[in-house]
């Protein structure tokens, strides 16, 4: 049972984590009044920033899993 708790908080932090970086992405590059060029530029500077974090973001959270299967080996 410890396991399942263990491994269900990793994801609930892996979601939290990843949302706030993608609503920080969002509140920096967004605003309400843009043209439609000004539009494409937002979008390609949200995938430029976005996809890398969420990239930095999921292999830490990989390593925490890792991490936390070993300790939960060990015991």
């Amino acid at each position: 049972m410890k396991k399942y708790v263990i491994y269900s908080s990793l994801a609930i932090l892996n979601f939290v984590v990843n949302f706030l970086i993608y609503n920080y992405s969002f509140v920096t590059q967004a605003t309400p009044y843009l043209h439609e060029e000004q539009r494409v530029e937002s979008a390609i500077a949200m995938f430029e920033v976005t996809v890398p974090a969420f990239f930095v973001s999921s292999c830490f959270m990989a390593l925490l899993f890792y991490v936390a299967a070993k300790r939960l080996n060990k015991t």
